[in-house]
């Protein structure tokens, strides 16, 4: 009888420790504090690659 709930012991430890593992591996932790400037961070991205914006009006 006690191996019974020793077996279950051991499945709920191990169901909280998966649980806490996969909710601290997740990196949306929300939205990021700040302002983001998205225009420099694709001209920062475009200049790595070497490609020609052409989406620019100018």
């Amino acid at each position: 009888m006690e191996w019974i709930i020793t077996s279950v012991i051991a499945v709920v430890v191990f169901i909280l420790s998966a649980v806490f593992v996969l909710r601290t591996k997740r990196h949306d932790g929300g939205s990021v504090p700040g302002r983001f400037n998205f225009d420099g961070y694709k001209e920062s991205e475009l200049t790595q690659r070497g490609v020609f914006d052409k989406t620019k009006w100018h």
